[in-house]
C-alpha cells in the first residue's frame, strides 16, 4: 500500500489573496492528485456497467497504472512550480527592497503583485534549473525575512530535483533528458535505465517519527513536495 503524508490544509479568507491562499492551492491540488493515484493503485478491478444486460469487470493492468502514475508527473511538478511562482511573487510584493538593492533602483516600499510577476519574469517567464537555482534566485532579490525558498530541506529538495529530472524525460523523450535520467538512476541508485513508471512504483523503505514504513517510490517524492511546502509555510508564520 501507498503510504501519502499530506500536508497541512490551510483554511484561507474568502477573497483575500495571501500567504495562506497560495499555500492552500497548493495543498488542495497535491492532495486531489494523491488521493486519486491511491485509489488507482490500490484498484484490483474497475466495474463498469454501460448499456449492456451485464456489467462487465475489467482488471487495470499494472502497465496502465504505471502509465497512469507517468501522466501525473507532469501535473504534480507543474503545482509546484505554480507554487514556487506564485509564492516568489508574493514574498516580493511584501518587501522589495532587496530586489532594488540588487537591480540599483529605487522602489515603493510596498509593489503590486501585477507589478512583482513582471519584474520577475521579464519579457519571458519565470524558470529555475532546480532548487538550488531557485534558492540562489531567492536570495538574491528576497529580503530575508521573506525568502521561504531558504528552508527547503536538502533532502526533501534532492527529491524534489530527482523528480524534475524524471518530469523532463517524460515532457520530451529527447536525448539529452534520457541521458539526465540515466545518470539520476546510476549515481544515485545504482541502477540502470528503466522506464520512469517502473522506478515508480519500487516499494521502499522510509522512517517517520522513528517508525518504518513501505511505501512507493512515487510517494516518497510526493512526500517531499508536500514536507517543503510545509517548512516554507511555517518559516512565513502561515500556521
Amino acid at each position: 500500500m501507498a503510504i501519502v503524508i499530506c500536508g497541512k490544509y490551510l483554511e484561507a479568507n474568502m477573497g483575500k489573496y495571501s500567504l495562506k491562499t497560495e499555500f492552500n492551492k497548493f495543498f488542495v491540488r497535491i492532495n486531489e492528485h494523491t488521493d486519486l493515484l491511491l485509489k488507482i493503485f490500490e484498484a484490483k478491478e474497475i466495474v463498469i456497467p454501460p448499456e449492456k444486460k451485464k456489467e462487465i469487470l475489467t482488471e487495470i493492468l499494472p502497465s496502465e497504472k504505471k502509465q497512469i502514475h507517468e501522466a501525473f508527473v507532469l501535473k504534480i511538478y507543474v503545482s509546484w512550480e505554480v507554487l514556487v511562482e506564485d509564492l516568489f511573487v508574493e514574498c516580493l510584493s511584501r518587501d522589495p527592497s532587496r530586489y532594488a538593492e540588487q537591480k540599483s533602483i529605487v522602489l515603493p516600499k510596498k509593489l503590486t503583485r501585477n507589478i512583482c510577476r513582471g519584474l520577475i519574469s521579464g519579457l519571458g517567464y519565470f524558470d529555475f534549473k532546480d532548487t538550488g537555482d531557485l534558492k540562489g534566485k531567492a536570495k538574491k532579490v528576497l529580503a530575508p525575512r521573506y525568502n521561504p525558498f531558504k528552508m527547503i530541506p536538502s533532502d526533501e529538495g534532492k527529491k524534489i530535483d530527482e523528480f524534475c529530472v524524471i518530469r523532463n524525460y517524460l515532457a520530451h523523450y529527447s536525448d539529452s533528458s534520457k541521458q539526465s535520467l540515466m545518470r539520476m538512476y546510476r549515481n544515485n541508485y545504482n541502477l540502470t535505465f528503466r522506464e520512469p513508471g517502473d522506478f515508480l512504483f519500487d516499494i521502499v523503505e522510509f522512517v517517520e517519527l522513528g517508525k518504518r514504513y513501505k511505501q512507493t517510490r512515487f510517494a516518497n517524492y510526493t512526500n517531499a513536495f508536500t514536507k517543503t511546502a510545509d517548512e516554507m509555510a511555517l518559516f512565513l508564520g502561515v500556521y
